[in-house]
């Protein structure tokens, strides 16, 4: 393997662990909203997007180290480390591993927020539907605005 490089498995190491953290970040998420704990459920998504943005970053260094490796390869060919070569094929079956959890996670928090949705829409329909029974009490002065809002 060319990129049989320790700058190459530092890199898959750590989106190994940046992983591991947007794992149990969504696990947290999920605990937060079925409890109704909106803040921490926003405070959740905003480390989620953090930690997203972090992969993409080392995803942008291993794909030109990757582009560096192929240009270099094609005019001298590198030595492969064997236990450095290991190291990254575990690392990469661990990913492999770590994506498919995260893409079950993700499903779960699509179906949750679906059901949400229908939730919220039925909920605001019901409050509009008593909207003119309660609705704004009249003004007690002259210039006293009232502004009813479901």
């Amino acid at each position: 393997m060319k990129l049989a490089s320790p700058r190459y498995l530092e890199l898959l190491e750590s989106r190994l662990e940046l992983l591991r953290t947007l794992i149990h970040t969504e696990a947290e998420w999920r605990r937060a909203f079925i409890a109704l704990n909106l803040p921490d459920s926003d405070l959740r998504t905003a480390d989620a997007e953090l930690t997203c943005a972090r992969i993409r970053m080392i995803d942008r260094e291993i794909a030109a180290l990757q582009t560096k490796s192929h240009e270099v390869g094609i005019s001298a060919p590198v030595e492969a480390d064997p236990v450095t070569d290991s190291k990254i094929r575990a690392a990469l079956a661990q990913t492999a591993v770590l994506q498919t959890q995260l893409k079950q996670m993700n499903q779960t928090k699509r179906a949750i927020l679906r059901r949400s949705k229908l939730t919220i829409n039925a909920l605001r329909n019901l409050f509009n539907s008593y909207a003119p029974t309660y609705g704004a009490p009249a003004a007690s002065s002259r210039g006293t605005i009232y502004q009813g809002s479901v």
